[in-house]
């Protein structure tokens, strides 16, 4: 059972506490947005916090809930953003962080359009070259974000290692090895300035990242490892899933093939969004997109394949691609309202 703990943002707070769940799936968070999101103030800003599964004392790993999305900051030898969206709730793929509770800061005091703005000026102020375990990690990102969205901090022991390594740091006279808020590169990077070469021809799939990958809206404990495998589907009565896949550095891509188990959960029409990196479901259902499909599929040996040729002027420098796949059945004529998507296969030039 996961617990929560409901602290206003107090900082105050010596430990960590236990509560009730506050926790909401994907399309749930996705409706409060959209009800929400011309208005600030009643969007309840959530930090959730994940603990290493070997129990180590004060080492907490945060992300900050708002909106329909979950944005955390990461490190990587790159000049790009170290700033992601995820599903809420979904652990880093592949570490040995688990989901430990959702604490409430404080209400919103930003539209969602205000609020996806100051999220995009905090992307540039944290670069995933900049991150620093001691002085510029996950948790400092997440106070930075909740201070913007609703002018509290987050608790104060979430971040308490931290804390604890720069006083000793301090001692022995050394330094962080991130000093200031450097600035994050914009969508093409040393690759497309020719600094890294890149000479990869055809499939893509290597050249997503996927630890930093996401899927909302999906039934799977972890949906970017089952998008990668076996497949991943959406939840009942709602036929709509988002993948957002980041890059590792800027691609080219000319085509889009996906995989479906049978024509009942195939998706009928699909949204595309280059370099948008910020979306939650509510901007991919209603947004403009990059570019649209009424999905056409063919039989194959153990299901359905769609294949899409995308306009390859618009997906010439791609960093971040969305992929918002749904169907109109929803569940009412006795069918069970989901769509499954088994593969998704990307192809161009990286």
């Amino acid at each position: 059972q996961v617990e929560s703990q409901v602290m206003g943002g107090s900082q105050s707070h010596d430990g960590p506490g236990t509560g009730a769940s506050t926790g909401a799936g994907p399309a749930a968070a996705a409706g409060a947005a959209a009800a929400a999101g011309a208005r600030g103030g009643s969007e309840m800003v959530k930090l959730n916090v994940y603990s290493l599964s070997s129990g180590q004392p004060f080492a907490y790993h945060s992300g900050v809930e708002v909106f329909g999305g979950e944005y955390v900051f990461g490190g990587g030898n790159t000049s790009f953003s170290g700033v992601t969206v995820q599903r809420p709730k979904v652990p880093p793929a592949g570490s040995d962080w688990t989901f430990s509770q959702t604490i409430d800061i404080a209400p919103c005091r930003l539209s969602r359009d205000d609020a996806m703005r100051a999220i995009q000026e905090l992307r540039a102020e944290f670069p995933a070259s900049g991150y620093d375990l001691m002085a510029r990690n996950c948790n400092h990102f997440s106070e930075a974000l909740c201070q913007k969205l609703c002018s509290r901090g987050i608790p104060s022991w979430v971040n308490r290692l931290a804390g604890i390594g720069n006083a000793m740091r301090s001692a022995v006279g050394g330094a962080p090895t991130s000093t200031g808020p450097a600035r994050a590169e914009g969508a093409g990077g040393p690759a497309a300035a020719g600094l890294v070469a890149r000479t990869t021809d055809g499939d893509l799939t290597a050249e997503v990242d996927w630890k930093a990958a996401g899927v909302l809206n999906a039934v799977e404990d972890d949906p970017t490892e089952a998008l990668q495998n076996t497949g991943v589907t959406s939840e009942a009565g709602s036929p709509e899933l988002l993948l957002l896949l980041p890059f590792i550095s800027p691609v080219k891509m000319q085509k889009l093939v996906l995989e479906a188990p049978d024509k009942a959960q195939a998706p009928t029409s699909l949204r595309l969004f280059a370099n948008n990196p910020n979306l939650d479901m509510d901007d991919a259902m209603t947004g403009a997109a990059t570019q649209e499909f009424d999905v056409s599929w063919t039989s194959a040996a153990d299901g359905l394949v769609a294949t899409l040729d995308v306009n390859f002027l618009k997906f010439q420098k791609l960093s971040f691609l969305a992929i918002c796949a749904r169907s109109e059945d929803d569940g009412t004529n006795g069918t069970n309202g989901t769509i499954s998507i088994r593969k998704v296969s990307l192809s161009g030039r990286a």
